[in-house]
């Protein structure tokens, strides 16, 4: 069988030694075939592809379009004379969400843009009650959870997903209707009032804008400064942005990625227009890595401690601003920006390398030079496989 092969190839090559190459080409390519099938990581991340693309058809986006309470929600946003800031949250989050309205309470014009989406029924009444003047929508995604058995594996990961498919169709979904709007986290701080910056206006011919990770004070970040921390961001409602998410929804149906690692994937095509925003405006988690002299208007504290609860992280560094009978404490937040220079001391890195090993100043002349992944941003949509 083997002459006959041989026979084959060499007929069809004029020399023994491509016939070598050929045949090395095709072990070489087996062996890197057996060896990534034979990677238990492949195999958990193809269960976690396949259970994320099933479950997210329980919320798909048509739902979300022919739900009448979202369609009023949706009409709310249209009305406002500014775009709307559009927080997401479950019962999880609820107390972090209060805190972040006593926030926003003491910056003028603020507080009357947010509107909310709730991921859980029990949330979402506790919400309205509370709240009944601001926009709040229930998107529920408890028979997601439901269905979910608490022995599967990467239960939490894939749910955290999941949420994060739903909010990419709430995207979509006000983005096909028109409609422009920031997505924000209530764990943000405003050290400043965000609304005067009026960046909307600022930025008239980006479709996107987008706050980033890392640290400008923290060298190793150089080679991350376009990579998109998703935390908040502006929409301008059109077809394309509605193409954008559509692009997302896709594309975490597919592979291993969370939204933010493929918003930067995206944004290399000019089409979307995306413009990063400064660092000093909206900085991520990362400020608390390095000097905190300068403080930006908005900080997202996500600290992913193990030991404590966020109310018990936000509670040790003084950035809680309700008060127990549910009042708004205006003191805490005057005091914020000190607050935030002074928290997590545990986190600031005393040991910073200012120099780059010339190997990595070689390797990224080269890559920009042949246009080879300059900026990392496809090395970005791996940045989850070390979780599973």
């Amino acid at each position: 069988m083997f002459n006959n092969t041989r026979r084959i190839f060499m007929r069809n090559y004029d020399s023994p030694c491509i016939f070598v190459v050929v045949v090395y080409f095709v072990i070489i390519c087996g062996w890197s075939f057996l060896k990534v099938f034979n990677e238990p990581r492949y195999w958990r991340q193809r269960n976690i592809i396949e259970k994320v693309d099933e479950l997210s058809r329980i919320m798909s986006l048509e739902r979300i379009n022919e739900n009448p309470e979202f369609e009023r929600f949706s009409r709310s946003l249209q009305l406002l004379s500014n775009p709307g800031y559009v927080i997401f949250y479950d019962s999880s989050n609820l107390d972090i969400t209060y805190n972040h309205i006593c926030n926003l309470k003491s910056m003028p014009n603020s507080l009357s843009r947010l509107a909310a989406v709730s991921f859980d029924k029990k949330a979402y009444e506790e919400f309205d009650e509370k709240y009944p003047e601001i926009p709040n929508v229930l998107i529920d995604l408890d028979d997601i959870k439901n269905s979910m058995p608490e022995n599967l594996e990467n239960r939490k990961y894939i749910f955290y997903q999941i949420i994060l498919l739903v909010r990419t169709r709430i995207c979509a979904a006000l983005a096909s209707r028109g409609i422009d709007f920031w997505a924000m986290q209530q764990d943000t701080l405003w050290i400043d009032n965000f609304s005067s910056m009026d960046l909307e206006h600022r930025y008239p011919n980006a479709l996107m804008l987008f706050d980033t990770v890392g640290n400008d004070l923290i060298p190793e970040y150089d080679r991350m400064r376009g990579w998109i921390c998703g935390s908040t961001f502006f929409v301008r409602g059109n077809p394309t942005t509605f193409q954008f998410f559509s692009q997302i929804d896709t594309m975490m149906r597919t592979m291993q990625s969370p939204d933010s690692s493929i918003m930067t994937y995206l944004c290399g095509h000019r089409q979307y227009k995306c413009q990063r925003l400064p660092r000093w405006i909206i900085s991520s988690s990362n400020y608390f890595l390095g000097p905190r002299a300068n403080v930006p208007v908005l900080v997202q504290v996500d600290t992913d401690s193990r030991e404590l609860s966020k109310r018990e992280v936000f509670q040790n560094s003084k950035f809680i601003f309700r008060s127990s009978n549910g009042t708004c404490d205006e003191k805490s937040v005057r005091k914020l920006r000190s607050a935030v220079q002074e928290a997590l001391p545990n986190l600031i890195r005393t040991n910073i390398d200012y120099t780059e090993k010339i190997y990595n100043v070689w390797k990224y002349q080269l890559k920009s030079i042949f246009n080879k992944d300059p900026y990392n941003n496809k090395l970005f949509l791996t940045v989850h496989y070390g979780l599973i």
